[in-house]
């Protein structure tokens, strides 16, 4: 759940993140005893409920007001991410690449002023223990969330956000991914993609057709026409749910697009956008721009309640 305008090898510490997540995904996965038979009689059992009983386990996404498919509670998510995030901060230390308050307390000083005002409008300030992780990374232009109120900076980052203001549009974005419940999302996509994968394979055995064939082309579609949409449809989410945040936060919202202009200049060279993680600077500055006016509602009146909060 990164900042980052696209994916590949060039974003080292993105795909680490990543990595560690789906660990995450899997360790719980193994704990709760879902191997490949449980995953099919899932499957069968899931095919036969009733509609208002799958629907049990939908859930309102604040702010957006979007409906997701939850398989796991808030409570389960916020621990894979606490752990995720323990694991990416002793990397980090023994790297000697974790800036602690010592060594730069002007980074801290901000990085903490404006997530404080961004936490508090999101009001879910007593809903985590908030923490945040400053990582020395001149040449990483990044930033990440993670589930249970975890927030990574990177300080190639902040000459790009220029201001607080830029760097709230920053926050504001990690925050709404942890608002939304991105993690948990994504943990529900990899049960459901695992169990369609098996259905997959036993259809195709059926047809005769080769299991390794079957697999790779469920692979692509799954990835191009599911996963890829799904993670741009996370981030532009979190790109509306942050510019509200920052605005009601008392941020002049336009400058987000500012931010993401210099985003775009910084980026170098990405991936098509349907192949990608992340929308392009360009949509998202469409996108920014559509959502001005009602971001503008919030840096007038900040008192204005957020929509769909739980």
């Amino acid at each position: 759940m990164c900042w980052r305008c696209g994916s590949g090898p060039g974003n080292p510490e993105a795909r680490e993140i990543d990595v560690l997540l789906e660990a995450q995904v899997r360790e719980h996965l193994a704990r709760r005893g879902l191997r490949r038979r449980d995953l099919l009689r899932l499957a069968a059992g899931a095919l036969a409920l009733p509609a208002a009983e799958v629907l049990q386990g939908c859930a309102t996404v604040p702010v957006s007001g979007r409906s997701q498919l939850m398989l796991l509670s808030s409570e389960q998510e916020a621990k894979m991410g606490v752990e995720a995030f323990a694991q990416l901060q002793q990397k980090e230390i023994d790297r000697g690449r974790l800036l602690t308050e010592e060594r730069g307390p002007a980074v801290h000083a901000q990085v903490r002023r404006v997530a404080d005002q961004v936490i508090q409008a999101s009001g879910l300030a007593d809903r985590y223990r908030w923490e945040y992780m400053i990582v020395d990374a001149p040449k990483t232009v990044n930033a990440a969330a993670i589930a249970g109120g975890r927030i990574i900076v990177y300080t190639g980052i902040l000459p790009v956000a220029q201001s607080d203001a830029g760097l709230a549009t920053i926050i504001g974005h990690e925050v709404g991914h942890v608002m939304a419940h991105h993690t948990g999302e994504r943990y529900s996509q990899n049960v459901l993609t695992s169990v369609a994968g098996i259905a997959a394979g036993i259809a195709g055995a059926s047809a005769g057709v080769p299991g390794d064939l079957t697999m790779a082309v469920f692979g692509l579609g799954t990835q191009v026409g599911v996963l890829l949409p799904y993670s741009r449809k996370h981030e532009s989410e979190a790109d509306y749910i942050g510019l509200m945040l920052m605005a009601k936060a008392g941020y002049d919202p336009r400058e987000s697009v500012g931010l993401w202009q210099r985003m775009g200049a910084s980026g170098g060279e990405r991936p098509p956008e349907f192949l990608s993680t992340h929308p392009n600077p360009e949509t998202r500055i469409k996108d920014l721009e559509t959502w001005m006016p009602q971001a503008w509602k919030y840096y007038e009146n900040p008192q204005l309640p957020l929509p769909n909060l739980p």
